[in-house]
């Protein structure tokens, strides 16, 4: 035990390292699979594995390419030069693969620097070149026939030497009806036949069975071998009586003369004597009615008629007839007789119209009913098959109704009064007997009108031309509509349409006469004011549901000549048409004095104005356009003409009746020096109120702004303060577009009260004395079922009451339409409801069997009228209904047998009919049945004999009990008393009720048991149930039908491989519970145990004792599964098999052995982990535990073993990267140990040097550089250097430089330098300019020179210094060809500081190169002018005297700080100016000025009516924003949310503790009336307070007003 628990947990270790060691792995990088066939010469191609795997031929020598295997003449070899692989030599299969059926040979392929693994499969076909061959040639067995069905017989298998595919694959048996074959599948062992016995051996039929078994192997063609079996049967009596056929079957004329021949059966038994002898008669299960109906002669067979034959009482009779021997043990065989009865026709259809709407109306939809008919023959089958049809040209069908013999008369497609209004149909039914007959029978329908079609109006839309002006009260026009309907529904009334349009407010001007349709215009019409518009005018007939259509009306105004002229210019500051005109007394012919402007309202010729001078002083002097109005001198005036004319201008329209206005203009003639005059003092009162202007302007500006800004905050401020709290759930109409609508809540103590339109809230009541328009509705919100009133002005409740009107109409409408819909589906199908009712059988006259009328929601009142009845075509019918309440009664006394008979289920199926309209109701009533018989059977006791060879499954039919209740209270089941052997089964013969079936389950035994004893109950359906009982005997008839039996169900045994010859593995054991040779047992291999188990084990026949005779070697097989096989002496010998499973246990006494199949000495140190460096072989002759070899290597190199694709294969790999400058050299040892006990182990040592790569990129000295450059240098000399290092060795570390070069702009600048590729020196290609270069930078990329290539770059930064090379650049004075010279004006009476002028200058030089330092290099007066050294500025230094000169030059020399610096200079000429000259020039300056003041005051102007306009637009935005806008003191009760009415929002503010709210139509919820605010202030409770503070809400009289 010490040792197999060491065993185990070493077992343990070895199993838990295999399982991380394959986890670890994989070394192939590929798969291939060739096949061949076996026996191919040698040197013939496998397959191109180097093209097959994607390698470089080219390297496959190099690299060494071969096949690894350990074999000492391997079977291929692989062409290093092409990749190609080859067979080495003739391959046998059978020799290399033994008895597989797939021989796979795995290669593995190896290529060094770098390892790499490729494993290549070949397959050995197999070539089919031998047959199977059995042991035997033929083989005898003796079988008794009362041997069961499923007996099982095994055979020896046959052998073939080839395998796989070409081995046995099946057996075939030769044709029999006796025996079929099973193969089972033993693996290694191959396929095992077994003869099974499928059907009862009969010796009477057949003393022996000759077959012939086949093996066939999978070839193709496939190659066999055969055996003879003879199969010889004992005899038993076996046989039970056989009908000559299957089925019978006649067919009987009804009404057959008795005696008449029905069929004669007959039934043969192939057992000899009285065992041959067959008796007939009717079978159990046979009702007492067919017996007084036919009769059966015992001996032939012969069935007769022995009663009357009815085939309107049963149209088939199916007879069980049951065949019998004579013999000890009788066999019977039952077979059913079916006989069909002929009908024959002898009867014409009846036509019954059971119920008829004589009108029906046109708008009924397709499938209406229009009468229900009832057709009935009484004949059956096809005699009594009746089709029903009416003429295809009318839009009527007949359709089955649910009802056998039923149909309905529908509307096949929708009716047209206009077109037709009445029809004659006429409907034939005929029968499909030989001859047929038939019967006809016409009704007359009539089509009602309905109103269907809506109004016509003559045009669409009308237009119409209205002259303006009209006289109110008058017909101005007329529209005209038709109706195709009749009476009431042809009868039309015009309305005009008014909606809440701009459009639509025009018609309250219109009115319209509802009759004829004439339109009368309430107002005159304005042309100017209104051009044309459009309204809508409605027609509506008078049908139910009313139709309407409508048309749109154009109206065009038309002008008249009403508007006089109107003077635009000249007017006066009093209104007048009057203006003055100054104009100088020198001015030449043609000059226009002034345009007078005028307007006429009208258009066309009605505004064509024509100007003339109606009054003139001087007609030479002044002429006047007629159409432009211009006023213009006709010549140059004299000294002589008067200084003042008065020029009157008259103006007139083109009307029919012209209308004219008249305009006077005073010209006053001046001279010329006044008129300038008058133009300084004009222009100067301009200038002056042109400032002001400004002034005002912008104080107006700013004042807009701030209102703008304000009221924009404000109403931000009343949008964020509002609250969304009064809302409410009682009101229901969403989408209500009406004038005030909606609802207005308020609260006042603990009542709510709510201003509503006609539509009232849901659970609301009126409140007495309110004049019921206010009502009170429970506060769902409050627990103590707080009751809030709702109060609604009279104003509110007209104006929603002519809306709510037209829309209740519409919904009456459409619910209207929606019921006409469902009639019409539920017309669609005769039957409408379905009710069931039940009562007892035998019930009284006269009894109550159920409201018709209430179950089905019928109106009693019409019941009477609408002639409520059953329809039934029985002369004394069950059941009536009384047509005055709908009651259904029992009409006579109802027998349930009578009526049914043994039906289960007793349901008489009732139709009533309601007419005017014609509806159809089918009512079912069950008659329940009464349980007061016992079942009871023909027989109280049965004798059966059974043999005990009786196969299970064998039937035995009883006699069934009867029972004379029917339906639930009939036989409903049979119980068998409880045993092992027996069991019962029921067959429902439905009419003839319930056969019990005993049948055989169990084998019976007479050894066990010579007789059984039954109870056979049978059961009603009662509560409780009623019974009957039958005592049944069973006597059992001995035959030997035991087997052996093994003592255990599985047998197991371990043995040690090499275990001695004679040692014995295990005794099994069996047992026969039959006597005397019958239970003697013999034990033996079965034919399934192959030939090589034969050599190894032996079997005592008599101990069942199993023994070693040959060698054991557990690397041959460790398991070993035999068939042992039991059998007894009888005369047909009972067999039973069993496995018995010997496990070879193993014993480990081979160390393991480690082969380096593939080595690579040197490694890249690029490699990555994972990378192979060698492949091992590892092989251990034991097997199991003792053959599972563990490999392993030391933890401190950078190396890993893990276990290959193959088995017993490991890779050497790389487990971490490798670096040739830390180590180049390492030695592995490999040590393989296996799992035995004790344990073996071997080592192995491997030498691997790591080789260089390029792997380290030069490193430069300093990252970034940076390097300083004086501009100037010289071009083509070096300017400073780069240095690296490269740790690789050899050409790895060869470093060349080049400089990085794109298109970027800073890489632009790379293109003027140039680098060394050796030594890093970089040159400057041309010289830097400081100026327009300070700095730049670049990317210098040094590489070596391995394989592949690795760089790094450094950027370069480079600083150009500033020289001096820049000289000042003079930027002001600077004169237009561009010399520094300037010229400068001053006053003589200034002071002495004066600021003459500055000099500007720039040098693009910095730091002391662009340091500018100004002197006067040249001055005419040295005490006059002053100049500063740095900023240039030119001041004078004393005051000017009048002896000093009138202009002085000035040369200032402007020079910078440079070692060697550089200078420029600028001339100056200072003028020296009289103080008045000055002046003009600053008014010239001031007028400018001035003309930029007028620019500012229209820019002003501009901004404050931008400013405005946007004030204005923003105002009027938020407000629509807010009328549009669904408050947030939205209602649950009313869901109003689009409303559009004038002051639909509200306006809320805060006084003290109040809170006020300016409203519209739409109030706030929970608010209350405030005492003394003329019902316009509502309180609101403040729900932001706990305390519960209120505010007001306050809502101007106007808005009040405007609601009355």
């Amino acid at each position: 035990m010490e040792q197999r628990r060491y065993e185990r947990r070493n077992g343990a270790v070895c199993w838990t390292g295999c399982i991380v060691a394959v986890l670890l792995s994989s070394v192939a990088s590929a798969q291939l699979r060739y096949s061949i066939s076996e026996g191919i010469d040698e040197g013939i191609v496998v397959g191109n594995i180097a093209k097959d795997l994607g390698l470089d031929k080219s390297t496959l020598a190099s690299r060494k390419y071969r096949v690894v295997s350990s074999g000492a003449d391997p079977l291929f070899h692989v062409n290093p030069n092409d990749g190609i692989l080859y067979v080495s030599r003739t391959i046998d299969r059978e020799e290399v693969c033994a008895q597989s059926s797939t021989c796979l040979i795995n290669l593995k392929t190896l290529l060094e620097n770098p390892l790499e693994v490729h494993y290549v499969g070949v397959e050995v076909l197999d070539v089919n070149d031998h047959s199977p061959i059995f042991p035997e040639k033929e083989k005898q067995l003796e079988i008794s026939e009362s041997v069961l069905p499923g007996a099982r017989f095994q055979l020896k298998p046959s052998r073939d030497r080839d395998s796989g595919h070409f081995s046995v694959q099946q057996y075939k048996l030769s044709q029999n009806d006796h025996f079929r074959l099973e193969v089972r599948d033993k693996g290694e062992d191959g396929k095992i036949p077994i003869l099974v016995l499928q059907k009862l051996l009969d010796r009477e039929a057949a003393v022996s069975h000759s077959l012939v078994l086949t093996a066939l192997d999978g070839g193709k063609p496939p190659k066999s071998g055969d055996m003879n079996i003879l199969v010889n049967v004992l005899d038993v009596n076996d046989n039970t009586p056989i009908f000559s056929k299957d089925i019978y079957s006649v067919m009987l004329n009804e009404n057959a003369p008795i005696g008449t021949t029905v069929i004669q059966v007959n039934a043969t038994d192939l057992d000899d004597g009285q065992n041959g002898e067959v008796v007939y008669s009717f079978g159990n299960s046979v009702s007492n009615t067919l017996f007084t109906l036919f009769d059966i002669n015992q001996s032939t067979g012969e069935i007769t008629v022995n009663g009357l034959i009815d085939y309107e009482e049963k149209d088939k009779y199916e007879i069980e007839i049951q065949a019998s021997d004579k013999g000890f043990a009788p066999l019977t065989t039952e077979k059913s007789v079916i006989i069909k009865i002929v009908d024959v026709n002898d009867n014409a259809p009846e036509i019954e119209i059971t119920s008829f709407s004589s009108s029906i109306p046109e708008d009924s939809r397709p499938g209406t009913t229009v009468a229900l008919i009832s057709v009935n023959d009484l004949d059956s089958g096809l005699n009594g098959k009746v089709i029903c049809s009416i003429g295809e040209d009318v839009p009527f069908a007949l359709s089955p109704s649910l009802q056998d013999k039923m149909y309905s008369l529908v509307t096949k497609m929708p009716l047209d009064r206009e077109k037709r209004d009445k029809y004659e149909l006429t409907i034939v039914a005929k029968d499909s007997g030989q001859p047929a007959l038939s019967s006809e029978k016409t009704i007359h329908v009539v089509v009602s009108d309905v109103n269907d079609n809506s109004p016509e109006f003559s045009l669409s839309p009308y237009t119409f031309y209205v002259t303006e002006a009209n006289e109110p009260g008058t017909s101005v026009f007329s529209v005209k509509a038709l109706d195709r309907d009749e009476n009431d529904n042809a009868v039309i009334s015009y309305h005009i349409f008014r909606g809440g349009s701009e459009e639509n407010k025009l018609t309250t001007f219109l009115n319209i006469n509802s009759e004829n349709g004439d339109i009368l215009a309430l107002k005159s019409f304005d042309f100017e004011m209104l051009k044309t518009f459009q309204f809508q005018v409605v027609a509506t007939d008078s049908g139910t549901p009313s139709l309407r259509s409508n048309v749109t009306v154009n109206v065009f105004i038309l002008d008249q000549n009403d508007n006089a002229p109107v003077i635009l210019y000249p007017v006066s500051s009093n209104g007048s048409a009057k203006g003055v005109e100054e104009i100088p007394r020198n001015v030449n012919a043609g000059h226009l004095v002034t345009k007078v402007r005028a307007y006429d309202a009208d258009i066309g010729y009605n505004g064509w104005l024509l100007f003339s001078l109606q009054e003139v002083t001087d007609h030479t002097l002044f002429g006047l356009d007629r159409y432009t109005g211009q006023i213009r001198t006709l010549r140059s005036l004299t000294e002589t003409d008067e200084a003042e004319h008065k020029l009157v201008i008259l103006v007139k329209d083109n009307g029919n009746v012209s209308l004219s206005a008249t305009a006077t203009v005073i010209v006053q003639v001046v001279e010329p020096k006044e008129a300038f005059a008058a133009s300084d003092v004009k222009s100067a009162a301009k200038h002056e109120e042109g400032k002001d202007v400004t002034l005002y302007l912008m104080i107006t500006l700013g004042s807009v702004s701030m209102l703008f800004l304000i009221s924009i905050i404000v109403l931000i401020a009343m949008q964020c303060s509002k609250t969304t709290e009064y809302t409410s759930k009682y009101l229901q109409d969403t989408n209500y577009d009406g004038t005030l609508c909606h609802s207005i809540q308020y609260r006042s103590g603990d009542k709510r009260y709510m201003l509503v339109g006609p539509r009232m809230s849901i659970g609301s009541t009126i409140v007495p004395g309110s004049h019921a328009n206010t009502l009170v509705l429970p506060d769902r919100r409050i627990a103590s079922e707080e009751v809030r009133h709702i109060k609604t002005s009279f104003l509110f409740a007209g104006i929603l009451f002519s809306n709510m009107e037209q829309r209740g109409c519409e919904a009456r409408r459409a619910r209207r339409r929606w019921i006409g819909y469902v009639i019409a589906v539920l017309l669609w199908s005769v039957t409408s409801a379905q009710l069931r009712y039940s009562i007892s059988e035998e019930v009284k006259e006269g009894t109550v069997v159920g409201n018709i009328a209430n179950d089905l929601g019928l109106d009693k009142i019409t019941l009477k009228d609408r002639k409520y009845r059953i329809v039934s075509s029985a002369v004394e019918p069950l059941f009536h209904v009384d047509q005055n309440n709908g009651i259904l009664y029992v009409s006579r006394k109802i027998d349930r047998e009578e009526v049914c008979e043994l039906s289960s289920t007793c349901l008489i199926n009732l139709k009533t009919v309601l007419e005017n309209p014609l509806e159809v109701h089918y009512v079912g009533v069950e008659v329940v049945d009464i349980n007061d018989h016992s079942p009871s059977f023909t027989e109280k006791e049965k004798t059966l004999e059974i043999s005990e060879s009786v196969l299970p499954g064998v039937r035995i039919p009883l006699k069934a009990s009867r029972d004379p209740d029917g339906g639930l209270f009939s036989v409903q089941q049979y119980k068998l008393s409880t045993n092992d052997h027996f069991r019962l089964e029921v067959k429902d013969k439905g009419e003839d009720g319930k056969i019990p079936i005993l049948i055989v389950q169990r084998s019976l035994d007479r050894e066990a048991a010579r007789s059984h004893s039954l109870v056979l109950t049978a059961l009603d359906g009662g509560k409780p149930p009623k019974s009957g009982d039958m005592n049944i005997l069973v006597n059992v008839l001995d035959v030997n039908d035991n087997v052996p039996v093994f003592t255990k169900d599985v047998y197991s045994v371990m043995l040690d491989e090499n275990a001695p010859v004679g040692t014995t593995v295990i005794q099994v054991n069996a047992t026969d519970l039959d006597d005397g040779p019958n239970g003697e047992v013999v034990y033996s291999f079965s034919n399934s145990v192959s030939h090589r188990l034969l050599n190894i084990f032996d079997i005592n026949p008599s101990t069942g004792e199993i023994i070693v005779k040959d060698n054991i070697d557990y690397e041959e097989k460790d398991r070993y599964e035999i068939e042992i096989q039991a059998s007894d002496k009888g005369l047909a010998p009972l067999a039973t098999q069993k496995s018995v499973i010997i496990k070879i246990v193993d014993v480990n006494d081979n160390a393991p052995d480690i082969e380096v199949t593939s080595f690579s000495s040197s490694i890249p140190e690029d490699s990555r982990p994972g990378t192979t460096v060698a492949l091992i072989s590892v092989n251990d002759l034991d097997s199991g535990l003792n053959g599972k070899v563990i490999c392993s290597i030391s933890e401190n190199v950078p190396f890993v073993l893990t276990p290959s694709l193959q088995d017993k294969m490991y890779s050497l790999l790389t487990k971490s990267p490798l670096d040739r400058e830390n180590q180049s050299h390492y030695i592995v040892t490999v040590v393989a140990k296996d799992c035995g006990q004790p344990s073996l182990s071997s080592e192995m040592t491997i030498s691997v040097v790591v080789s260089d790569v390029n792997d380290n990129s030069p490193e430069f000295s300093q990252s970034p550089y940076t390097f300083y450059v004086t501009e100037g240098n010289d071009p083509g000399v070096s300017v400073f250097s780069v240095k690296t290092f490269d740790r690789d060795e050899n050409s790895n570390a060869e470093v060349s430089y080049h400089i990085l070069r794109g298109g970027s702009e800073e890489n632009k600048l790379a293109s003027f330098l140039n680098i060394n590729t050796d030594n890093g020196d970089i040159l400057a290609l041309k010289s830097f300019d400081f100026e327009m270069l300070k700095t730049f930078q670049f990317h210098v990329v040094a590489t070596d020179s391995g394989t592949p290539s690795l760089s790094s770059n450094v950027t370069v930064n480079v600083f150009i210094l500033d020289q001096n090379d820049n000289a000042p650049v003079i930027l002001y004075p600077v004169t237009s060809n561009g010399s520094a010279e300037g010229v400068e004006e001053i006053p003589r009476n200034v002071n002495a500081g004066h600021l003459v002028t500055k000099v500007r200058a720039y040098d693009a030089d910095i730091g002391y190169n662009g340091w500018l330092l100004f002197s006067l290099q040249e001055v005419t007066d040295h005490t006059l002018f002053g100049l500063d050294r740095y900023t240039g500025q030119i001041r004078t230094l004393r005051s000017f005297t009048e002896t000093d000169e009138a202009e002085h030059k000035l040369v200032i020399l402007v020079k910078d700080n440079g070692n060697v610096s550089l200078s420029a200079t600028a001339t100056v000429i200072v003028k020296v100016v009289e103080p008045k000259e000055a002046f003009a020039a600053s008014d010239v300056k001031s007028a400018a000025k001035d003309e930029e003041g007028n620019d500012v005051t229209f820019y002003l102007m501009l901004t404050l009516g931008s400013v405005s306009v946007l004030f204005l637009i923003s105002i009027v935005v938020l407000i629509a924003m807010q009328c549009s806008k669904s408050t947030d003191y939205t209602s649950k009760y009313l869901q109003e949310t689009n409303y559009d009415g004038t002051l639909c929002h509200s306006i809320q503010y805060r006084s003290g503790d109040k809170r006020y709210m300016l409203v519209g139509p739409r109030m706030s919820i929970g608010s209350t009336i405030v005492p003394g605010s003329h019902a316009n202030t509502l309180v609101l409770p403040d729900r932001r307070r706990a305390s519960g503070e209120v505010r007001a809400i306050n809502t101007y009289n106007i808005t009040i007003a405007g609601l009355q």
